[in-house]
């Protein structure tokens, strides 16, 4: 009884550190109940195993019975996209299936006992301390690809892929029975599977990462689209505000011989019509100064002219130099999909407000911060992604931000709190 109840904690407990250590930050609604729930389970699980061995019972269908009520658990607690939670949680229970089958062939030849055994849960002890350090690194870092990747509806399916190779390797490899345990067979079907799985999962998320990546540089190709449709119009601005100086220049003896005619005569009201009347033949203000940086400024003046027409309040304190080391294209991605967002955000409200400001920390440190006014929370996913106003997808500015974010160390966070959405995006250009 106790070699059985060794063996199921030597066996199962590896599989909770790793899904506690790889979805540790995650949102939980509860750590503590969550961590109580799985020691309950385990508890039952050695105490269920050891009964059902007394009775002579089917042990691996009633240890995958309770393994699922623990699989349960975690569904419930972790609060993110259920299918990337299942895509991941089957690489756990894949690992844990080819260390439990690992040992149980090297016990088969080394000592010749039943599956469950002293012997077992030690060789199960040792493959964990060789194998766990290098998969616990695996685990996280394709995690973190998956969690990443926001493309919901293809979630909604692509887990079944590693599922399907599971069943299938263990089904047609007859990997359930025990008498197999001896044989090569059953070995290479359990390493074939891990391999399998983890191949596929892996071409999978890079698959994913890749379309993913696409999406944001055809965002961003628009994005360069517009700064140069931006860098036309200001040019064709220029140019007539040069011509429209030019004659106000020409006109300027004029306008003096006659102020000067004005004032011979004394005549003090005709000469105040005069220059009242003057004052709109005046040519316009240039475009506005809103930061150093070009290509910046540019977007500033073209949401600012947007804002305007809109009724929107809003302040800009851009602080940005000439010309950054790096990333500069990329730096007006962020920037032009933020204001636009924010835009669009505020149609429609009452007394809406936007403030945008950027804080260059070294040559290095940029930190990019736009704020508006928003009464009602927008929509997000089990994950906390922004859905598009648009439709019912995620957006796509913000998956780009998140992506460029990504590509320079960097960090992007969105919150809605007191009828205010924050959006906040640090660089490390």
């Amino acid at each position: 009884m106790i070699e059985s109840f060794v063996y199921v904690l030597c066996t199962t407990l590896p599989s909770h550190v790793i899904a506690f250590v790889q979805y540790w930050d995650y949102p939980w609604r509860s750590k503590k109940l969550a961590i109580i729930l799985e020691c309950i389970n385990v508890l039952f699980k050695m105490l269920v195993v050891g009964y059902a061995l007394h009775r002579q019972w089917n042990v691996k269908a009633v240890e995958l019975l309770i393994s699922l009520i623990g699989a349960a658990i975690y569904f419930y607690m972790i609060q993110t996209n259920r299918f990337k939670l299942l895509f991941s949680y089957i690489l756990i229970v894949d690992y844990l299936m080819v260390v439990r089958g690992l040992a149980t062939f090297v016990c088969y030849y080394l000592f010749p006992t039943d599956s469950i055994s002293w012997e077992t849960s030690l060789i199960c002890i040792l493959i964990y301390l060789v194998t766990l350090p290098w998969m616990l690194v695996f685990f996280r870092r394709m995690n973190n690809h998956i969690r990443q990747i926001d493309a919901a509806f293809l979630w909604r399916t692509i887990w079944t892929i590693p599922a399907l190779t599971t069943i299938v390797v263990l089904l047609f490899t007859n990997t359930f029975d025990v008498n197999n345990a001896g044989k090569w067979q059953y070995l290479i079907a359990r390493l074939s599977l891990l391999a399998c799985t983890l191949a596929v999962c892996f071409l999978m998320v890079q698959a994913l990462n890749d379309i993913e990546h696409k999406a944001v540089l055809e965002e961003k190709d628009r994005n360069n689209q517009n700064i140069l449709a931006l860098q036309r119009t200001q040019y064709a601005s220029l140019q007539n505000h040069i011509e429209d100086i030019r004659r106000a220049r020409h006109d300027l003896r004029q306008h003096q011989n006659i102020i000067q005619a004005f004032l011979d005569s004394n005549d003090t009201a005709r000469l105040r019509d005069y220059l009242s009347n003057q004052q709109t033949t005046l040519p316009s203000d240039s475009p506005r100064s809103f930061c150093r940086n070009y290509a910046v400024n540019l977007l500033l003046n073209h949401y600012a002219g947007l804002y305007a027409k809109e009724k929107i309040d809003f302040e800009f304190q851009v602080e940005l130099p000439e010309k950054l080391k790096s990333g500069e294209s990329d730096v007006c991605v962020i920037i032009g999909n933020l204001l636009e967002n924010a835009l669009e955000a505020c149609i429609g409200q009452q007394g809406p407000y936007i403030r945008a400001v950027t804080r260059l920390k070294g040559d290095s440190g940029l930190t990019i911060l736009v704020d508006n006014t928003a009464p009602v929370p927008p929509a997000t996913d089990s994950d906390g992604n922004l859905l598009s106003a648009k439709g019912d997808s995620h957006g796509i500015g913000t998956r780009s931000i998140r992506y460029i974010a990504r590509q320079y160390d960097g960090k992007a966070d969105f919150q809605w709190e007191n009828e205010m959405f924050m959006a906040s995006v640090f660089l490390n250009l």
